[in-house]
């Protein structure tokens, strides 16, 4: 994989720090290995749960990831921001990390247990009170895991952060393959593999936090201004969480477990195309912040990452497209069969959004995060409106239809507004140059 990016020539960073086809091209291949562990455990569970239990699993998961989603305050990206732009303090973030974490499963804790089932059960259809509170540990643990981790990626110590990531994907697949052997794969069951996992990924970052903790003490740290940079992002991510879920939920509280089983399958698959530019963004969000002063050589690399995540999704996505009538109801079982075309409506938006997600992430790290926000709530608006008219009609393909045609339309502005900004700071530079 890696020789395959050196191949590419996506170059250097503008300060000649690191090899961007060895950096990205490493942390593909920790996805690459993580999807392979999570495509095990996913095997397992849904074939020993079926559409129904699947269903019920999918749904109690978005209690902690919707809470996460909208609790995160978007420490992680203010963490990258400021350490990877030269300002950062690791004792007092990691004090913010558990104090802040803390807090709130308390809180979330003490709203569950004073709301009754029924008003959990309308709002988590099919889900118990207990196992909505047991479902939020895995809550503060989400928390933890990804603002320690996100101190590695911010410390620009690539190598050490895929290391540390692969633990959860690790930790959560050998607990599904040891409930498998030992007969007791269940929801709970389940829950608890993710419960284990993430926080194998939170103790594990510490420990590699701690080892260049010392250096990076001492330099300066506005926790107002991260947490003011931190909103900003957190609002961006949670309207784009509701992007990536506001289909399955509906689905969900529309059409039952059975079909929200059968749709959290094609989300998963379609979403497995995302390793590229997810391992792309890993790099590209603190390069952009470390290198936003040099405009020129930092357009040039954006332009190469995303034309080759683009190029790199489309062509998974046709070999895909060719596989999955055959190959879902093979591997999964007979029952998932209706989750193949809701997999194939899904594919196009999946590309596009690939090649966008590239520049978003560059605009985050330049500090532009108004563009993501607004081409979030575009894509919401457009997302709910449309699963609202098509899942009535259409069903889970409805709600792909949505979805896409979403991704495609927030793609579209967001690469419009990047080409804009990016032209306007190259202008200043030549500017500046000319005096």
């Amino acid at each position: 994989m890696k020789n395959l990016f050196a191949s590419l020539s996506l170059g250097r960073t503008p300060d000649l720090r690191l090899n961007l086809s060895v950096a990205i091209g490493s942390t593909v291949i920790r996805q690459v290995l993580a999807s392979g562990l999570y495509f095990i455990a996913m095997w397992i569970t849904t074939r020993q749960l079926g559409p129904h239990q699947n269903g019920v699993l999918a749904t109690a998961l978005l209690l902690p990831q919707s809470l996460y989603a909208f609790l995160n305050f978007g420490l992680g990206p203010s963490h990258v921001y400021h350490l990877s732009s030269g300002a950062g303090n690791l004792r007092r973030m990691r004090a913010a990390n558990w104090i802040l974490a803390l807090s709130l499963w308390i809180a979330v804790v003490i709203v569950i247990s004073i709301s009754s089932e029924t008003t959990i059960a309308k709002y988590l259809p099919g889900i118990a009170k207990s196992a909505a509170l047991y479902a939020s540990v895995l809550f503060p643990l989400m928390l933890l895991a990804a603002w320690s981790s996100s101190l590695i990626q911010g410390n620009r110590d690539y190598q050490v952060y895929n290391k540390t990531l692969l633990i959860q994907p690790f930790v959560f697949c050998a607990a599904v393959i040891a409930l498998y052997a030992a007969d007791a794969v269940s929801v709970l069951a389940v829950m608890s593999c993710y419960i284990l996992s993430q926080g194998s990924l939170w103790l594990l970052s510490e420990a590699k936090i701690r080892r260049f903790g010392a250096s990076a003490a001492s330099k300066t740290y506005n926790f107002a201004g991260a947490i003011k940079y931190g909103l900003r992002a957190h609002i961006s991510n949670v309207v784009t969480f509701l992007n990536y879920r506001i289909a399955l939920y509906l689905v969900s509280y529309m059409l039952g477990a059975a079909v929200t089983g059968k749709y959290a399958v094609s989300i998963q698959l379609a979403e497995v195309l995302w390793l590229i530019s997810s391992a792309a963004a890993t790099i590209v969000f603190p390069e952009s912040a470390a290198h936003s002063r040099a405009p020129a050589e930092l357009h040039k690399m954006i332009r190469r990452i995303a034309r080759t995540v683009f190029q790199v999704t489309l062509a998974g996505a046709c070999v895909a497209a060719a596989l999955a009538p055959f190959a879902i109801p093979w591997i999964f079982g007979a029952a998932y069969q209706g989750s193949v075309v809701p997999f194939l409506i899904l594919l196009p938006g999946i590309v596009v959004w690939s090649y966008m997600s590239v520049m978003a992430n560059s605009l985050a790290g330049m500090g532009y995060q108004k563009i993501n926000i607004q081409g979030a709530l575009i894509c919401l608006a457009i997302n709910v409106a449309g699963c609202v008219v098509a899942i009535p009609r259409m069903g889970a393909n409805g709600a792909a239809l949505a979805s896409t045609l979403a991704f495609s339309t927030t793609a579209l502005f967001t690469v419009i507004c990047y080409r804009k900004i990016m032209a306007e700071k190259l202008a200043a530079a030549s500017e500046k140059t000319k005096r």
